[in-house]
């Protein structure tokens, strides 16, 4: 099976942008942006990507400590636990509102026995790059995304159908910018991997730091997931697709 990595990470906040309300002109511009732009200068995505079936998450953690090393020095000592409240809550909170927008379900892996296709883990800021997080990256990859310090996902697609996600995310963080980091990171492994300072706030502008979608971020996840645009679909197509369904869902959810 032909896999794609598709990247994101948390990075520095970017100067404001649109109004708070924008036009369908403008969503469509920053609908584009988000879904085939690339935060490094590099070529996004030349088709359509998304889930097209359920999706089963499975949420796991990890305490650190730094312990003497028999030869001098320290070294990271990891221990896996049980998630915390703080780490689950945001999870629980975001999950049924990006369901309600894309159309997708979730099932449970245990009741339905096929295996889990999404992975939160939850880990102390030193061992965000550790190769056993994500064993099909490369060990340099994620240590460029782990250097930030805050968290990153990673997703697989073959023909435009996203089959796998794994979040990382800093389990240090406050409760406040975990909350931010888990809708973020939780929506755009639905296929919108861009951050873009095209409109501001939005989950997709970093200098927002939401912890709710707002009406912008429902109607871009909203036209993903029409019927009208397939995985797999070219660029220009879908943009043509996309700007019908824009003009469509800003008429219906005018304030």
């Amino acid at each position: 099976m032909m896999v794609r990595y598709v990247l994101i990470l948390v990075l520095l906040a970017f100067p404001a942008g649109a109004a708070e309300q924008p036009n369908a002109r403008q969503l469509t511009a920053f609908f584009e942006d988000v879904v085939f732009g690339s935060e490094y200068g590099s070529k996004g995505s030349a088709v359509i990507q998304k889930w097209t079936g359920p999706i089963r998450i499975r949420v796991s953690a990890m305490s650190g400590n730094m312990v003497a090393k028999a030869g001098g020095g320290k070294e990271l000592k990891l221990a896996k636990r049980r998630p915390t409240k703080q780490e689950v809550a945001p999870i629980r909170k975001h999950l049924g509102a990006l369901l309600k927008a894309s159309g997708l379900t979730a099932e449970d892996a245990k009741k339905t026995g096929a295996k889990h296709n999404v992975f939160i883990q939850f880990v102390p800021r030193m061992a965000m790059h550790a190769p056993f997080l994500v064993p099909k990256a490369p060990p340099k990859l994620l240590k460029k995304l782990a250097q930030p310090g805050v968290c990153y996902f990673l997703t697989a697609q073959s023909q435009g159908r996203i089959v796998w996600a794994t979040i990382v995310v800093n389990n240090q963080l406050s409760e406040r910018a975990m909350d931010a980091c888990v809708l973020e990171e939780m929506t755009q492994i639905l296929g919108l991997p861009n951050d873009s300072d095209l409109i501001k706030p939005s989950v997709f502008n970093n200098k927002s730091q939401p912890t709710a979608l707002n009406r912008t971020d429902q109607i871009l996840i909203r036209t993903l997931y029409d019927k009208r645009l397939r995985p797999g679909m070219e660029r220009g197509r879908a943009m043509g697709e996309a700007a019908k369904v824009i003009v469509e869902l800003d008429r219906k959810m005018k304030k």
